[in-house]
């Protein structure tokens, strides 16, 4: 598929299934771990599948893609805090050590530190948010970024270095111990 041709509706499902991950990685960016992925990328998709069917003929399918799940994800945020619910813990996998036996301090500090991150991304504006997320979670370029946002590139960059400095500052405290001092 070239920039500009219309999608077909095997098309759409074969982008979102090669996406899924980073798709619900920037769900789980904006929405926290208050609302399922799933449930939110199968909305996305059903939005993006009437907008196709409609004529919709995006520039970047997948930046497009990353776009209107975003909104999505917004959206259900809305309403959740709108209907002010409380939000469920988020489960995380079990850490183990080298020798494939469970480490509790290591698993503790592992969730918090996942737990850290995913509030810091969550508390970023809009702005810095959207590129983040498009860039780590959906792996696209400055350029793809900057057109489906309707930003100068620059300015793509500018809230990326923002949205950088701002999580490296929220979970400085998370980073692993390293030594600094003695002989090299």
């Amino acid at each position: 598929m070239t920039r500009g041709d219309r999608l077909t509706d095997t098309a759409l499902a074969e982008l979102f299934q090669a996406h899924r991950q980073g798709l619900a990685g920037a769900v789980r960016g904006i929405a926290g771990a208050a609302l399922d992925p799933a449930e939110l990328l199968q909305e996305a998709f059903l939005r993006a599948l009437a907008a196709v069917r409609r004529g919709a003929v995006p520039d970047d399918p997948v930046a497009w893609a990353f776009v209107l799940t975003m909104n999505v994800a917004r959206d259900a945020r809305r309403r959740l805090a709108r209907q002010r619910r409380v939000a469920s813990l988020d489960e995380v996998a079990d850490m183990e050590d080298d020798q494939g036996v469970q480490n509790p301090a290591r698993q503790l500090a592992r969730d918090e530190a996942v737990a850290a991150a995913r509030a810091a991304i969550e508390r970023l504006g809009d702005g810095e948010k959207d590129v983040f997320l498009m860039r780590v979670s959906g792996e696209l370029t400055f350029e793809a970024a900057a057109r489906e946002l309707g930003i100068p590139v620059g300015t793509a960059k500018t809230r990326m270095r923002a949205a950088l400095a701002r999580l490296r500052r929220a979970l400085a405290e998370h980073a692993p111990l390293t030594d600094h001092g003695g002989a090299r």
